[in-house]
């Protein structure tokens, strides 16, 4: 069995994927962010008719991702509800 370290090492960055990242400002600006080599290049885009787009999320956000079995992925929401971390034994 490899360790997370190992696994970390070994990773080449050939495999990941090239990736676009739009943004919705409050204004309703569209930005297209695009890593590349180490470079963020930013592009605008078309801003969004009839308004600004953004919907706000007031909702709590308790999901937790198991990654290892002493290794947890979640938002800061998640890290903020006791019974949540009660459920995921975080001490």
């Amino acid at each position: 069995m490899h360790s997370l370290t190992q696994e970390i090492r070994s990773f080449s960055r050939a495999n990941l994927r090239r990736q676009r990242t739009r943004v919705t400002t409050l204004s309703g600006r569209r930005i297209i962010e695009t890593w590349r080599g180490a470079c963020l290049q930013v592009e605008e885009a078309e801003a969004v008719p009839g308004g600004s787009g953004y919907v706000q999320d007031l909702s709590a956000d308790l999901q937790v991702g198991v990654v290892k079995p002493w290794l947890l992925l979640g938002s800061q929401d998640a890290a903020h509800d006791l019974e949540t971390m009660k459920k995921y034994k975080v001490t």
